[in-house]
């Protein structure tokens, strides 16, 4: 009965329907098993707090992302052997730290696919976190090989998930690719023709449970697009839907411009006009209008450079660079496309 009156007095405060103390102490007879076994861990407690140990947890709820793939079945030629999943999941934690990016991070890191690759075994993770600015948790998704943390990427609800990896060397490459629901189309070797447009050939994906695996050579220069529909040969425009590995992402971003020059911005070869007339404007690339007429390839850095000089005629010359090659332009005095001059390698 003592045990009974604590409950009763424990829930006094608590809006229960009558009867309910009773019907667990009835419940509770009827599991006398269960019961011993919650009275034994509720013991075992009150003796770690009474003898001073100190039970920690996070000041706030673990961090849960709304993420299909933090409980997805695991998909991949590999997703029987826990031996390997424990590997990776050790791995990517020890992999993972709280820092300026990521604050917080949950115990759901989940492998949702592991497979075979020619630069070896590797699985996919997803784990919930929270980041700075974010009042809810996002989740960090990231590949490992082995029982090496190869990239990680935080995906943003709402944002573009890049979902691609590169492992291998400069030479050979593999890269992992995520289908997130959408096609995805890559090609390699772009083509340069006599009217000095590019074209390329594409491929489409194969995926097997949301994963597909293509091995490409980093020098034969390969772009991935995420997309409903494949893009023409001749449309090398569709630089929105491209997606990128961190590791190529950087490379982009430290690219050095052509040798010798390093030039990194819009440089005049002659003085400026009054800010009117067109090709005076520094803040617009004119190479932006070359790539949309198909002159320069998806390799086109970030970085651009431009180097541009006013004629005796009226017209503007433009000299940049593309695929390892420099390439010119003629724009008639009021900004209408003239014609592309051939470079060469640089």
């Amino acid at each position: 009965m003592e045990l009974k009156e604590a409950m009763e007095t424990a829930t006094a405060e608590l809006d229960v329907r009558p009867g309910f103390v009773g019907d667990v102490m009835a419940g509770a007879r009827r599991r006398h098993t269960r019961k011993l076994l919650a009275v034994t861990a509720a013991v075992a407690l009150l003796a770690g707090v009474t003898s001073g140990v100190v039970l920690t947890r996070s000041s706030s709820e673990p961090p849960l992302a709304d993420d299909v793939r933090l409980t997805a079945a695991i998909g991949g030629d590999l997703a029987d052997q826990t031996e390997f999943i424990q590997q990776s999941l050790t791995a990517w934690t020890k992999g993972t730290a709280v820092g300026d990016l990521v604050t917080e991070v949950s115990p759901d890191a989940h492998v949702f696919w592991a497979g075979n690759t020619q630069d070896g075994r590797v699985s996919l993770i997803a784990q919930s976190v929270r980041v700075p600015s974010y009042t809810k948790p996002q989740t960090l998704v990231g590949l490992v090989r082995d029982d090496t943390v190869v990239d990680q990427e935080i995906v943003y609800k709402g944002a573009r998930e890049q979902g691609i990896y590169r492992l291998g060397s400069d030479e050979n490459a593999t890269y992992v690719v995520l289908s997130l629901g959408q096609k995805v189309f890559w090609s390699v070797s772009p083509v340069r023709g006599q009217d000095l447009r590019y074209s390329r050939k594409w491929h489409e994906a194969s995926f097997h449970d949301g994963v597909a695996v293509v091995s490409a050579k980093p020098t034969e220069k390969p772009v991935f697009i995420r997309t409903d529909n494949g893009p023409p040969a001749d449309d090398v425009n569709r630089v929105g839907e491209r997606i990128l590995p961190r590791q190529e992402m950087e490379q982009q971003k430290v690219m050095q411009p052509h040798t010798g020059l390093g030039w990194r911005d819009v440089m005049w070869a002659s003085a400026r006009q009054e800010p009117s007339r067109p090709g005076s404007s520094a803040d617009k690339l004119v190479a932006e209008d070359l790539m949309r007429r198909g002159y320069l390839d998806y390799d086109t850095p970030y970085l651009l450079w431009e180097v541009r000089a006013w004629l005796p005629d009226g017209r503007f010359a433009v000299v940049t660079e593309t695929n390892d090659e420099l390439v010119g332009a003629l724009y008639q005095p009021d900004g209408t496309f003239d014609r592309v001059l051939p470079g060469g390698p640089w």
